[in-house]
């Protein structure tokens, strides 16, 4: 199903074989390029302040409108992904619970980055979550540990 010819195989690489996910994303030069499509680095600290201020005020400065973030967590599109084959779900710009992680809010919006990383606002419970790994891997399924984190989020929550 994943054979070098797959359509999944095909759009992980492109169209020269160049972006393939091999221990190449892992380089120095790699990482402090500028590939807006392939390599946003940062950290975690910095993902959950940006998510945070999409949804509410972070040192006096709000991002997104109520109404902008309304339609960032709108299903636009549903339905399984061709090229992830797994069930998808899109907003404006972002995806969408069950994409990013079992346990977030159902409003969250997001973006699980290849390699395991995961970064979400959840506007219900005005959170900003942030998670990222030290080594590029391919995996469709993201980060086991990612989900145990997001649910101790949810659970501190609560108390």
């Amino acid at each position: 199903m994943l054979g070098a010819e797959s359509l999944t195989a095909r759009v992980m690489s492109g169209p020269s074989g160049l972006f393939a996910y091999t221990d190449m994303w892992n380089r120095a030069e790699i990482l402090v390029a500028e590939m807006p499509s392939s390599n946003g680095v940062g950290n975690a600290r910095a993902l959950a302040r940006l998510y945070a201020a999409l949804v509410g005020e972070v040192d006096g400065v709000r991002i997104l409108s109520d109404a902008t973030v309304r339609a960032a967590s709108a299903v636009q599109s549903e339905g399984p992904d061709q090229v992830l084959i797994l069930p998808a779900r899109y907003g404006l710009g972002f995806t969408l619970p069950p994409m990013l992680v079992p346990g977030c809010g159902d409003r969250s919006f997001g973006h699980p980055g290849a390699g395991g990383s995961l970064a979400f606002a959840d506007p219900d419970a005005r959170l900003g979550f942030g998670y990222v790994t030290t080594r590029m891997k391919f995996d469709l399924t993201g980060d086991k540990r990612s989900a145990g984190l997001v649910e101790a989020v949810y659970r501190s929550l609560e108390g």
